[in-house]
């Protein structure tokens, strides 16, 4: 028998990304608990691209402070021109288990405005902390960043008036994202409401002021406990989807491939004279179309269903 081990192979993978991108898994970390670690880093980091920039009509007529107009300005001329903007994220990007909360919820990234590198050396390769941060949504497949509003870093994170900016500038961004056949609801929860719900890892549907009934643009997170078993607020219902959806496809992509022995095993006998039980094939990627490569041979085979 071939040598076929998809599953382990798909966690050496999670493994390699996880070290690259900084923190060390824990050892013994099971499949499961590795995936939703890297899955929480990467959706939490804008990819480095060239963004259309687009700005609210609230935030173009703001009247803001020479210091956070100046961040603001620098801020787009690097995300225009495709620099990383990982500097003007959280310290906390770096951490695989912190939930960003109202990333989950919402789906919305927030920036530090600062112009010059932070001299704090635990803040090293980080901007400046502001106080007033920048509140953004990307759109999903797209190049285009969208500026909400720049808010206090108090009770920003919770300020539903975000949303009625949202609705009031692009509202096809909420269309996804709202119930349909529902005209209003029971309660509408505060700004203080939101914190707590997201806090007891409850999903919050709400209300805007055109009338939209939305679910959270961000997937919400769930009661669960946590990647590490230490954590108790809650984990990404995106990160959870995701990381189910990636298990199952290269578990389906094992079988298949099992399932292709005999085709598989006549094409390597003909083409490097190889026994089938010989064979030792590794998946090297699992994102379509998936890469897996028979170590014996060097055969690389690309499967895209």
């Amino acid at each position: 028998m071939a040598s076929i081990n998809f599953m382990a192979d798909l966690q050496e993978i999670i493994i390699r990304r996880l070290s690259n991108l900084g923190p060390l898994p824990t050892p013994g970390e099971d499949l499961d608990t590795l995936l939703i670690r890297y899955l929480n880093l990467i959706r939490r980091m804008p990819p480095v691209i060239c963004w259309n920039i687009k700005q609210s009509k609230d935030l173009i007529s703001k009247s803001l402070s020479e210091e956070i107009h100046n961040g603001l300005q620098q801020f787009i001329e690097k995300a225009e021109s495709g620099q990383d903007l990982k500097p003007h994220i959280s310290t906390r990007i770096n951490n695989p288990d912190y939930n960003d909360t109202m990333f989950s919820d919402w789906g919305f990234f927030h920036f530090h405005l600062g112009t010059t590198l932070d001299p704090d050396p635990r803040r090293y390769g980080f901007i400046q902390r502001t106080n007033e941060l920048l509140f953004a949504i990307l759109a999903p497949n797209s190049e285009t960043m969208y500026l909400i509003d720049v808010h206090p870093h108090t009770g920003g994170f919770i300020n539903q008036d975000l949303l009625r900016i949202i609705e009031e500038n692009w509202e096809e961004l909420l269309d996804p994202h709202t119930v349909r056949g529902i005209d209003e609801i029971d309660y509408n929860p505060s700004d203080n409401d939101i914190g707590i719900f997201r806090k007891a890892g409850l999903v919050t549907i709400s209300q805007t002021p055109g009338g939209r009934i939305l679910f959270p643009m961000g997937g919400g997170n769930t009661t669960a406990g946590t990647y590490n078993k230490k954590r108790t607020d809650g984990t990404s219902v995106k990160d959870r989807e995701d990381a189910d959806k990636i298990i199952s496809r290269v578990r389906e992509l094992e079988n298949w491939f099992i399932q292709q022995r005999n085709t598989l095993a006549s094409e390597f006998k003909n083409t490097y004279s190889k026994e089938w039980d010989d064979l030792h094939f590794k998946i090297i990627s699992f994102e379509k179309p998936a890469e897996i490569k028979e170590l014996i041979t060097g055969h690389i085979l690309f499967v895209s269903s």
